[in-house]
């Protein structure tokens, strides 16, 4: 057997039981036909790179397991025939080069990010640093402008 991670991008209209339902329904999947879970995470909804069937954001979750090759095939036909799914991928994982880590929480991070921001002081409405504006009265000076 092998080591794989499938991450599937679910509709961010769906409510949180049809979620964890869909999530369970492969875990199982996986493991009925002889794999073997070796990790699961919801990364909850996330911001999509560009529009997939109208939608914008999507609900991902990871699933890392162990099961052989040919199960791949058959869990990617399930995926296929879920319209709750937009999109999907699995890969396989060496262990030797790769040791599988949990995703940092990323609510943690955004609220990290906005600490950051409250504590940062106010920039001028005009953008530019008390710096920058010395240095532009000073080339004001140097280049004087003709007056006409």
């Amino acid at each position: 057997m092998r080591t794989y991670e499938t991450v599937f991008v679910m509709k961010p209209d769906l409510s949180a039981e049809v979620q964890n339902g869909h999530t369970e329904f492969y875990k199982e999947n996986i493991t009925k036909n002889g794999g073997e879970i070796i990790a699961a995470e919801s990364w909850g909804k996330l911001t999509l790179a560009y529009k997939i069937d109208g939608f914008s954001e999507g609900v991902y979750t990871l699933i890392q397991f162990k099961a052989t090759t040919s199960y791949v095939l058959e869990l990617e036909k399930r995926y296929k025939f879920n319209e709750d799914v937009l999109r999907f991928v699995v890969v396989m994982i060496d262990e030797k080069k790769f040791k599988l880590k949990p995703r940092k929480d990323p609510i943690k991070r955004e609220r990290k990010q906005n600490r950051k921001q409250d504590d940062q002081p106010d920039m001028p409405e005009t953008g530019y640093t008390d710096e920058e504006d010395e240095d532009a009265l000073e080339m004001s000076d140097i280049f004087p402008m003709d007056e006409k």
